[in-house]
């Protein structure tokens, strides 16, 4: 798992961490306490809606939307 940004916090940048089978994207965002509505998530790199399950060596990436340009 990896955070950026804002995400990192009081939190970490990277970890591995284990979580039951059937655990989804939204599962671990709220386990991380990151508010689902300013979140992209990636799975294994590629963009991934929050209701996908994990897998086993996957690697989940969050990152917070950003404003502006």
């Amino acid at each position: 798992m990896k955070l950026y940004a804002s995400f990192r916090i009081g939190r970490f940048p990277s970890m591995i961490r284990d979580y039951p089978d059937h655990s989804t994207i939204a599962m671990i965002a709220r386990d991380l306490g990151i508010p689902e509505e300013y979140l992209i998530q990636l799975r294994n790199g590629c963009h991934a809606p929050s209701d996908e399950e994990v897998r086993d060596g996957d690697t989940i990436t969050f990152l917070p939307m950003l404003e502006g340009g």
